[in-house]
């Protein structure tokens, strides 16, 4: 069976492609802020084969650990995983889950972060393949690798920006725009993490 990983491999590939596409473009043709958007498509074909040699930011990406990737979405370097905070903050803040059947089931619950991981975990295991915790799981892979290619994308392409863009006007858009992808990735990675967390917890916790 295809793992996560690889499923979400395609589509990282994909966005890699983009972004070094739109930021060849705008080294070709200052057209970035312009909205001269045509002149950028016509540019494609002639772009494409250089922006496929960025997929190597993908391969830089691969080099980071969990942990790391952790990090960077949830801001917090000791015991970063997202089940680090499954029974202290996550599960009281869902309505779904039953606290008291999964304290029933498995003992009392944890406080400390890294103990908190340990339970969250072995929950996990017994119901990895359900539908629901495949699609939040996957979802939760690929927007935080997603992000971490963002932040790698913003600080290479957007430095380089500054040095081989035409005006310095499209080289800060453009970095606005890597800094605002990278954001709105961000956000949507902690989200799906959260959610990751919860949606295991809330069918523990509907067990007899």
């Amino acid at each position: 069976m295809q793992s996560l990983k690889d499923a979400n491999q395609r589509p990282l590939l994909l966005i890699v492609v983009a972004n070094s596409v739109t930021f060849y473009l705008a080294v070709k043709t200052d057209a970035l802020l312009g909205g001269q958007w045509l002149v950028l498509a016509k540019n494609v074909p002639e772009v494409l084969p250089v922006g496929l040699c960025l997929v190597l930011v993908e391969v830089v990406n691969a080099q980071l650990s969990s942990d790391a990737k952790a990090r960077i979405v949830f801001l917090r370097w000791q015991d970063p995983l997202p089940g680090s905070e499954a029974f202290t903050r996550h599960a009281i803040a869902d309505p779904r889950i039953n606290l008291t059947a999964i304290e029933r089931n498995s003992g009392p619950l944890p406080t400390s972060p890294r103990q908190q991981n340990f339970l969250w975990y072995r929950l996990y295991r017994s119901v990895a393949y359900d539908p629901a915790v495949l699609q939040v799981h996957r979802e939760y892979l690929f927007t935080r690798d997603y992000a971490c290619l963002c932040l790698l994308m913003l600080i290479g392409l957007g430095t380089a920006g500054l040095f081989h863009m035409p005006s310095r006007s499209t080289a800060l858009g453009y970095a606005g725009l890597l800094t605002i992808q990278f954001l709105l990735v961000r956000r949507a990675a902690r989200n799906h993490g959260v959610g990751l967390v919860t949606t295991v917890l809330a069918l523990k916790g509907a067990e007899n």
